[in-house]
């Protein structure tokens, strides 16, 4: 790929290098990526860089940056996540080392595992029974998820002709987000996309339990029509997730947004002893150690059982 040179050295500032990347990698990413990309460039890198000239990008710049992001650079000077950093620095360095041979390295930030929220067994039963009583299409998409453990942007594009009620499997090949515009021409900043999952991984065949299997059969419709709505109308995910509030606050539980749905599937399936790898697919993860670190967490009582039985016969 030949170069653009920017001043008589050849170097050019981190803001005009930041813009030609992203011109230059538009067309080989998917539109959601792009729209981050760019987002990151815009809000983080640009303005704290802006006129710096590339030969002064280093190890030590890059880590001013670093400790700058974490102490005040988010919006109105708030503190940055180490995982927001990261994301921003990986970003930096892709720019510095794919597109002009700069290969800087740089140590990634310590991120702490946050706590997924879950419900409780009486929770999960309360909203069982709230969502079998007048059951319609949305409150049918609550229980496809509580049954399979899809994120809620797969479940909102998905359609009847994705549904194989006869062999009992949900193919997932394409999710709904909502992201921000790049296109300068429109006043709207964000706008919907449906497009394919965010890895290969998450492009997947999920048997169907018998009875959601069941369920399902009552609200067949036309294969083009979206399971949530059977029409060719969507919900989008912010839409939906309000829906699903709305049905947490009717039967008394506590906010949660729908993403605990997800991690609940995926606690239930380990303390049943689902093994690992099964569990993975069926997520759409892409690493099995992801899966590991996040969800199993043996408790005391587990623990001591496994102890036990290395004790027996001592």
């Amino acid at each position: 790929m030949t170069r653009k040179m920017y001043n008589k050295k050849g170097v050019g500032t981190m803001e005009q290098i930041a813009k030609d990347f992203l011109v230059q990698s538009k067309p080989r990413l998917k539109e959601s990526t792009f729209s981050r990309y760019s987002f990151l460039c815009e809000r983080h890198i640009i303005p704290y860089f802006k006129t710096m000239e590339l030969d002064k990008v280093n190890n030590e710049s890059i880590n001013k940056f670093t400790k700058h992001k974490l102490n005040n650079g988010g919006l109105m000077g708030t503190p940055l996540s180490p995982k927001t950093v990261n994301d921003i620095v990986s970003l930096l360095l892709q720019i510095l080392k794919e597109h002009y041979k700069l290969d800087i390295s740089i140590d990634k930030l310590s991120c702490k595992q946050s706590e997924i929220n879950i419900f409780t067994e009486l929770e999960y039963n309360r909203l069982k029974s709230y969502l079998s009583i007048g059951i319609d299409s949305r409150k049918l998409g609550v229980i496809t998820a509580m049954l399979t453990g899809i994120r809620i942007g797969e479940l909102c594009a998905l359609k009847w002709e994705n549904i194989d009620l006869e062999n009992g499997v949900i193919s997932i090949n394409k999710t709904i987000q909502r992201i921000k515009t790049t296109d300068t021409k429109t006043q709207s900043k964000t706008k919907i996309i449906i497009d394919s999952p965010k890895s290969n991984a998450s492009i997947r065949a999920i048997p169907i339990p018998v009875v959601l299997i069941n369920k399902l059969k009552g609200f067949k419709a036309k294969d083009d029509t979206y399971l949530l709505t059977n029409t060719t109308n969507y919900i989008e995910p912010r839409i939906y997730q309000r829906y699903f509030k709305n049905y947490l606050s009717d039967c008394n539980l506590k906010d949660n947004n729908f993403h605990t749905l997800r991690h609940t599937f995926a606690t239930m399936a380990i303390s049943r002893t689902m093994d690992i790898k099964t569990l993975s697919i069926l997520l759409g993860h892409a690493d099995v150690s992801f899966t590991m670190k996040r969800y199993v967490h043996p408790n005391m009582e587990h623990k001591r059982e496994q102890i036990e039985k290395l004790a027996m016969g001592f």
